[in-house]
């Protein structure tokens, strides 16, 4: 059925396995759905393959073809192919919900918004977004229970792990993160196991990732039941991320995680009122990098007094990249865009000289000693015989970040940091 704006709903799947999206795929294809899916390991050839399968009335149609692109990547799999055709099923009689399955290579979130902003260019269809015709309203990700933890903690690049078949040098654990970060139903396939320690671990990890999302359960060999699947979605949590896109004010514990270690599971925060010394922040990030599943958060850097710095990192790799202004940073005029939420919250830690700036990390770990992580953080920031010297003394520290810093220091492999409300198309 339309959503309350009337747009066509969409949901995604979404996962690492791509036989496991495409059994939740069809058992959500009831009566009025049509499925669209893109596997893209023929991109080195120049072309995608592009399943679809529209449940309408009595017909089941299902279609196979294989899609030429003019530049063999994933972007262009979107722009060229998947946003017309959610265009065209919203004019479609008799589709009333679509099911888009996610080739293991793309992670959710950028497929949102570039289904939200990306102009779509057609002779048969009017100008505009496919965002004015759908919208998604969940997103189902598949979790294997015997090796997500082995994923999401590695450092295997897409590329060698097998998910793509073009050059990417992002990691297999980038990937399975922002996947289960965006998800609103966690369909854990090969569960339960017969290390009952082993389950409760993963259940445990993905509580605190992503706490507001539903985890469901299906055996090893088990039916993924139609009813099972649609009382899950229908039982998704207001609270959860039902398609919205990230901002970097955002809270960091949305969803209210436990803060509880289970399973040697645990949430580290750091909180901080002063800056980081750049060089010391630098040398700093390795606690990041062993023992700890995910981290992310706002940076206060000496530095970029003015930027907000995200860090978001994933299994054994991390990357820090100006995503925004502080508020303390911006003019009135500047201000009228921003929700009435975040400015709420950056009076409530309003200093008068530094208004909002401050620094915010919050880390999952499973391997790691939060002390220690708490220790080698706090060693970073700036000493208070630093602060004393002033701001332009600290404006002149010798800074080893750029615009856009990775580590370890390999240009080539990559975390896309957070887009920020200002620079989202």
């Amino acid at each position: 059925m339309p959503t309350a704006s009337g747009k066509t709903p969409v949901t995604l799947v979404t996962g690492l396995n791509r036989e496991a999206t495409a059994r939740i795929a069809n058992t959500l294809a009831v009566s009025g759905t049509a499925l669209i899916s893109h596997d893209l390991r023929a991109l080195p050839l120049g072309y995608v393959v592009r399943q679809t399968r529209n449940v309408i009335g009595d017909a089941d149609l299902f279609a196979i073809e294989g899609v030429q692109l003019e530049h063999g990547c994933a972007t262009c799999t979107l722009r060229h192919d998947l946003l017309p055709m959610l265009r065209t099923l919203h004019r479609t009689p008799g589709v009333e919900r679509i099911v888009v399955v996610l080739d293991p290579a793309f992670e959710p979130e950028p497929v949102v918004d570039e289904i939200a902003h990306t102009l779509v260019e057609s002779e048969d269809l009017p100008e505009g977004t496919a965002g004015d015709d759908v919208e998604v309203i969940s997103c189902v990700t598949a979790v294997a229970a015997d090796s997500w933890l082995n994923d999401a903690t590695g450092d295997l690049t897409v590329c060698e792990a097998g998910i793509s078949e073009v050059e990417d040098e992002r990691t297999l654990a980038q990937i399975a993160i922002a996947q289960v970060r965006f998800g609103d139903v966690l369909v854990i396939t090969g569960a339960p196991s017969p290390d009952h320690y082993e389950e409760a671990r993963l259940s445990a990890a993905l509580r605190r990732i992503n706490p507001a999302a539903i985890q469901h359960p299906v055996a090893h060999g088990g039916a993924f039941g139609i009813a099972d699947m649609l009382i899950s979605l229908a039982a998704v949590r207001p609270e959860s991320r039902r398609g919205r896109v990230s901002t970097i004010f955002d809270p960091l514990l949305d969803g209210c995680p436990p803060l509880d270690a289970d399973c040697g599971i645990e949430i580290v925060v750091f909180e901080a009122a002063r800056p980081f010394h750049p060089g010391r922040l630098h040398d700093a990030l390795d606690v990041l990098l062993d023992g700890v599943i995910c981290s992310r958060g706002r940076v206060w850097l000496t530095s970029s007094n003015d930027d907000v710095l995200w860090l978001e990192s994933a299994g054994e790799s991390l990357g820090i990249a100006k995503a925004g202004r502080w508020l303390a940073a911006r003019d009135e005029t500047e201000l009228d865009d921003i929700a009435p939420q975040v400015r709420a919250m950056a009076a409530l830690r309003w200093d008068a000289r530094h208004g909002d700036r401050h620094s915010s990390i919050v880390a999952v770990t499973h391997r790691a000693d939060a002390a220690e992580i708490e220790r080698a953080l706090t060693g970073a920031l700036v000493t208070d015989d630093e602060l004393a010297r002033g701001s332009d003394y600290l404006a002149t520290l010798e800074s080893p970040f750029g615009d856009d810093h990775h580590d370890p220091c390999d240009p080539d492999r990559t975390l896309t940091p957070i887009d920020s409300e200002e620079t989202t198309r």
